[in-house]
């Protein structure tokens, strides 16, 4: 599907200008990507943000709310500009910044030859609330044969800038799928952008008579792909200092500005500490592309949950539970420096890994009072239930339909061996089962939800009350299953603190992430170190409020994290 969207976002672009969709020979993906440090590159960045100069702030926002669907996450006034900056909704890809300039000087914001590409579920109204809202639909969404029936559309934003609308069965609402810059020079963009930030490229297409472009995408996931665009149609397009500018993120920015003085461009200001109050002393550097383009470097942490582990008092006992009553497979055992784990998967081998933890060193642990929860997604939720009850569990509320109210999902409950609660959720997607959240409890419902959000960079899903019971807050990572935190409401005593109960975070940059939460006044036990017990590779631990641990790692950038 990924690929036939790249190609749909391409071939059908210039629906644009002409009617209809080319019959034949639009394009090829043959090209051989260039050589050079693209592969080699040791900490690759991905597009967080696209920003976009606009002529009325609030006319922009208004549009890009209501006809683009996407929300407001907060306001940053900068040295010469206010920047908006909106997420779409469906919570993927890249950030858009609407940039409103305030330093006087004259921008002409209506000849970007770049575009946005986003993703829709319903491409009919998703077309119709922009024009509603005030956008100009130029073509009107309708299948086209020649990319296997897509659904592409297109319009123009309040300036003038080329919004593309793709059908995909994958989207929620909406999402920004990619991002198009004009560049002068295809063939030099093409080899700049792989070559200093590691983009990999995915496609070379021909549009004849509009445009050529190269679709690059980042070997870190979950980001937007960057699409190079030179338009052939013989109109006059200026290529050179738009306002525009891309948010390129990595775990080491510093870095990106030595590769990116290496190849003759301009570093106009190397990355150091924002004096931009908004930013709070946040790494930025500065710099620009051949044709001006501004690139904003800036540090990512980028967290996902990689593992969800919890304590049990018998290892071999637990571990042939959760195999034999949730389906789960042994993928590995580690003995560390107080304990001994072992490493599990679901059966649909998708979200987190789950460790179980036997502890080797003597100390007394509570194993059954833990605050939180496992969330297994299962495609026949009643016989997931009654394994629970074969393997020795305990089934507290058999699945039911919940109702309209939480969307008819079937829900049930049920314990593990060490008073775990399970979670059991009906999945017509899954083949038999997977591991889809994991719940930890918190003192502080509000205080631990700026943390792991607001700082940490985990993405609020939804918040959840269960009335009698408790309040959740969904938070959802780049990968891996979603984080619970949950508040008990029922009045029974909870015990927050301390518990036998860890959290694997992989992250983009393990030792900013650490200094994230140092910075945030929490509590860092050892910084990154090579572990032994993990094949030598970098980890390090802090803890929350309550005292879950949290072991961060380097997170796989060539693949989309489990």
């Amino acid at each position: 599907m990924f690929q036939q969207h790249l190609r749909a976002l391409a071939i059908c672009a210039f629906l644009a200008f002409v009617s209809g969709c080319l019959s034949d020979g639009g394009g090829s993906n043959d090209e051989t990507p260039p050589a050079g440090p693209a592969a080699s590159r040791a900490t690759p960045a991905y597009l967080q943000a696209v920003g976009l100069g606009v002529s009325d702030l609030d006319a922009a926002v208004a549009l890009y709310r209501d006809g683009l669907g996407m929300t407001e996450r907060e306001r940053l006034t900068r040295d010469n500009r206010i920047e908006v900056v909106m997420e779409s909704a469906d919570k993927r890809g890249a950030l858009v910044v609407l940039m409103e300039f305030t330093d006087g000087v004259g921008r002409n914001v209506q000849q970007n030859p770049g575009k946005l590409a986003f993703y829709v579920k319903d491409p009919t109204t998703f077309a119709t609330a922009f024009a509603t809202a005030g956008g100009r639909i130029v073509v009107p969404p309708a299948p086209q044969p020649s990319v296997g029936g897509v659904i592409v559309g297109f319009g123009r934003d309040q300036d003038n800038n080329l919004i593309e609308i793709v059908g995909a069965s994958d989207a929620t609402h909406s999402y920004l799928s990619a991002v198009g810059i004009g560049v002068s020079d295809l063939e030099a963009a093409r080899d700049f952008y792989a070559n200093t930030f590691g983009f990999e490229q995915d496609q070379f297409l021909s549009i004849p008579g509009q445009y050529d472009e190269y679709i690059l995408t980042s070997p870190v996931p979950g980001s937007s792909a960057l699409a190079l665009m030179h338009w052939t149609n013989g109109a006059p397009y200026d290529y050179q200092n738009n306002p525009i500018k891309l948010e390129l993120a990595s775990a080491d920015p510093a870095q990106l500005a030595e590769a990116i003085a290496a190849t003759g461009q301009p570093v106009n200001l190397a990355p150091a500490p924002s004096t931009d109050t908004d930013l709070n002393g946040a790494l930025v550097g500065y710099a620009e592309d051949a044709d001006g383009t501004l690139l904003e470097l800036r540090r990512s942490i980028r967290p996902y949950l990689a593992g969800a582990a919890i304590g049990v008092a018998d290892l071999d006992a637990a571990v042939t539970f959760y195999q034999d009553a949730l389906g789960m497979q042994e993928v590995t055992r580690r003995t560390r420096d107080n304990r001994d784990e072992v490493v599990l998967r679901s059966a649909d081998n998708k979200g987190s890994q789950l460790i179980l933890m036997g502890f080797t060193d003597g100390e007394p642990r509570d194993y059954d009072r833990n605050p939180g929860k496992l969330v297994f997604y299962a495609r026949d939720p009643n016989t997931f239930a009654q394994s629970i009850r074969n393997a020795g569990g305990v089934i507290l509320v058999d699945p039911v339909d919940q109702g309209p109210a939480l969307g008819n999902a079937v829900v049930g409950f049920g314990r593990d061996l060490d008073n775990n609660l399970i979670e059991i959720v009906g999945d017509d997607t899954a083949t038999e089962s997977w591991f889809g959240a994991f719940g930890i409890g918190v003192s502080d419902l509000a205080a631990a939800k700026a943390f792991y959000a607001d700082t940490l960079g985990f993405k609020v899903s939804l918040f959840l009350p269960i009335p009698g019971q408790y309040n959740e807050y969904i938070l959802q990572g780049y990968g891996g299953s979603a984080l619970v935190l949950m508040n008990w409401t029922n009045g029974s005593p909870r015990n927050y603190t301390d518990n036998p109960v860890k959290l694997e975070i992989g992250s983009l940059s393990p030792e900013g992430f650490l200094e994230t939460i140092d910075e945030a006044s929490q509590r860092v036990d050892r910084q990154v170190t090579e572990d032994p017990s993990r094949n030598d590779e970098p980890v390090g631990y802090a803890r929350d409020a309550d005292g879950t641990v949290l072991e961060v790692l380097l997170a796989p950038w060539g693949q989309t994290a489990p």
